[in-house]
Order: structure tokens, then C-alpha cells, then sequence
């Protein structure tokens, strides 16, 4: 027993170590595995220099190009008003629109042209009568007779007392046409101020109409988009050869328009330049859209040609710079020029270089100089 007990640690150590080395020896070895690095697939847009004509937005409301106010120039009643002078009713050139009492002028005519008829008769009785004496005198008179014995001045006051009735018979036959208010253009009524019967005297307003023919819009214009225009704001008529061209826009309807001139004024209420454009309603599309004072519309102007510029979306600009491909698939953020936006584009000057891709994909991370793949839209 006492044997056992001394063998028994020495076996059992041995026993332990064959059991280590054997473990040891067959133990698990580790495979290592190669990393491989992914790269992001993004989606990118070939960036191409261009020329592109500006288009400046704008707004603004119908207005007439030419009103009028009826006035009466005369001391009278009113005696007919036409059905076309209500309020918002149309005419043409040429309708009779108000009629004034006339009798008293019709009278004043009469007067004014018996003054005439005597005046032309006192002349050539004073014509004949200084010929007569310019004759006498030659025969029996000696040297150059008066001024007063050959009737120079009696003759002299008859031609002025015709002129004087002459000119009191035109304003006379122009204080008859004044009863009549004849429409001198086609056009529609805006206002009406007048009854039958009513006394009126110079100066008293009837009414005031306006010109449906030409319609014009004024268009205020932002401070950055004035050199886009390429116009002087002088207040000058613009040569119809170098009119930009308008688009007018309103509820579903859209005609072409103008830009017939630049006001050379600061508005005093939106501290803005302005400019207007004309519409020619006589043009069919205009007609067809059948436009009305008042209306607002929506604009868009043809500006000046831009030369090797970069449109690029305007959700890709950020901070004044986007985010690009270069030619060695790396991607980096560029800081470029922002000429103009319009609509939902940014026009771009400096600062893309050749072989530049537009990033157009939503990336997790945005890192410059990181390697990219890409598929172009």
C-alpha cells in the first residue's frame, strides 16, 4: 500500500505531461483570411462646359398701355349715354359713347359763320374800295399818297376782323364736336361718373376708359439678375429688332409677350428696377387666352448668352461647393462660382476641372480623397 501511494504522484505527473504534449501537438491552428476592402458605388453625372441663354423670373399685373379720362370741355347737360359705357362693357373705335346738349353750340356755329360771311364781304368791299383809291391817285394825285387816302389801314382791319371771325367760327365748330364723345380706339370702360341730365362744365369727369388693343406688364427685376438682361435702364423705347422675348404665364394659359423698354427709376416701394413688357392682343394666342386688366401673371425673360458655364442641379450645391469624381476615381468636395440659380439649377463658372464627375447619389459617409466607383446617369 505504502508502494502505491509512492509510485502514484510520479505516474500521475507523467500521465499529465504526455497529455499536455499531445494536447499541444494537436492543437487548432488559426486560417488567416485576406480583408478586402470595399469600395462605395455611388451614381455621377458627366459635368460638360455649355452656352445657355439667362432666364430671369419675374411677376407682375396687366395693365392697359394707353387710358383715357372722359372730360367735358364744355359748359352743358348731359343728353345721351350709350349701353357700352357701363362699368367693365367693351366698344369699338369709332362707337359714340356720351352725347352733350348741343343746341346752344349749334347756335354759336350759326353766329360764328354770318360773322365770317360779313367779314369776307367787308374785305372785299375795302379791297375794292383801295384799289379804287390807289387808282385815283395815280391819275391826279402828285408824288406817294397816305397810308390813309389809298385805305391801307381800312384794308388792314377788314383781313383782321375776318381772321377774328375765322377764328371764332373754328372754335365754334370745335366746341360742337366737343358734345360728342367718339371711342378712339377699341378698348373697354373702367369707370363711368355721369347720369342724363346732369349739368357739366369744363373740367367735369365722365368717365375713363381704356385701350384693349396693346396691354402691357410691369416686371420688377432683382438686383443680381440685372446684368443678365444685358439692357440699358434709361427709359427708352428698346429697337423692336432688339426687344427680348417674354413668356407670360397664368392659371394654365401662357402667350408670348416683349420687353419694350427699361424704366430708368428706382420703385420707391421695392427699391427695384423695372421693366415692361407689351402684349399685343390683336395676336391670336393673346386672344385666345382672352387676358383681362388686372391679372397677374407669372414671367420669364430671355437674357444674355452665358458662355462655357456648368449646369449642374441646384440640391447639389452646398455652401458654394458639390461634391465630384475625379480622373482618378477619388472623391473631393469643390468649391466653384455660382453665377445665377434658376428654377431648380445653379449655373456654375470656376472651379470644375477637366474630367470632374458630378456626385448625383446619397453616400453615408462623405470623406475627400476616399476611392469611389461610379455608374453614370
Amino acid at each position: 500500500m505504502i508502494k502505491i501511494k509512492k509510485y502514484f504522484g510520479i505516474s500521475f505527473l507523467l500521465i499529465s505531461v504526455l497529455i499536455a504534449f499531445f494536447l499541444i501537438r494537436n492543437k487548432p491552428t488559426a486560417n488567416t483570411e485576406k480583408f478586402e476592402k470595399t469600395i462605395p458605388y455611388v451614381e455621377a453625372m458627366i459635368l460638360m462646359p455649355q452656352t445657355i441663354m439667362a432666364t430671369i423670373s419675374s411677376q407682375g399685373v396687366i395693365m392697359p398701355s394707353h387710358s383715357l379720362t372722359l372730360l367735358s370741355e364744355v359748359n352743358t347737360k348731359v343728353a345721351w349715354i350709350s349701353s357700352k359705357l357701363e362699368i367693365g362693357s367693351s366698344f369699338f373705335k369709332g362707337d359714340t359713347l356720351i352725347k352733350l346738349e348741343k343746341r346752344d353750340y349749334e347756335l354759336a356755329l350759326i353766329n360764328a359763320e354770318s360773322n365770317v360771311l360779313n367779314a369776307k364781304l367787308n374785305l372785299e368791299r375795302e379791297k375794292a374800295e383801295s384799289d379804287l383809291a390807289t387808282a385815283e391817285w395815280d391819275r391826279v394825285g402828285d408824288g406817294t399818297g397816305s397810308d390813309l387816302a389809298l385805305r391801307k389801314p381800312q384794308l388792314a382791319q377788314a383781313r383782321a376782323t375776318l381772321a377774328a371771325a375765322e377764328a371764332n367760327l373754328e372754335s365754334a365748330q370745335r366746341n360742337l364736336k366737343r358734345t360728342v364723345f367718339v371711342a378712339p380706339f377699341n378698348g373697354r370702360v373702367k369707370a363711368k361718373n355721369i347720369d342724363l341730365g346732369v349739368a357739366v362744365f369744363p373740367g367735369t369727369v365722365l368717365g375713363n376708359i381704356y385701350d384693349t388693343e396693346i396691354f402691357e406688364v410691369r416686371l420688377p427685376i432683382a438686383d443680381q439678375d440685372l446684368p443678365f438682361l444685358g439692357l440699358r435702364f434709361d427709359g427708352k423705347q428698346i429697337l423692336k429688332s432688339e426687344q427680348p422675348d417674354c413668356k407670360l404665364f397664368f392659371g394654365d394659359s401662357q402667350i408670348d409677350a416683349k420687353i419694350v423698354r427699361a424704366e430708368a427709376e428706382v420703385d420707391a416701394v421695392t427699391r427695384m428696377m423695372s421693366i415692361v413688357s407689351q402684349i399685343n392682343n390683336a395676336d391670336h394666342s393673346a386672344r385666345k387666352s382672352n387676358i383681362a386688366v388686372g391679372q397677374f401673371v407669372q414671367a420669364e425673360i430671355k437674357g444674355v448668352r452665358i458662355l462655357n458655364v456648368f449646369v449642374v442641379p441646384r440640391d447639389r450645391v452646398r455652401n458654394e461647393s458639390i461634391w465630384v469624381i475625379d480622373n482618378f476615381m477619388k472623391l473631393y468636395n469643390r468649391p466653384v462660382e455660382i453665377l445665377r440659380f434658376e428654377k431648380e439649377f445653379a449655373i456654375i463658372g470656376e472651379g470644375i476641372q477637366d474630367g470632374d464627375r458630378l456626385l448625383t447619389s446619397r453616400v453615408s459617409s462623405l470623406i475627400n480623397g476616399i476611392t469611389v466607383t461610379f455608374d453614370l446617369e
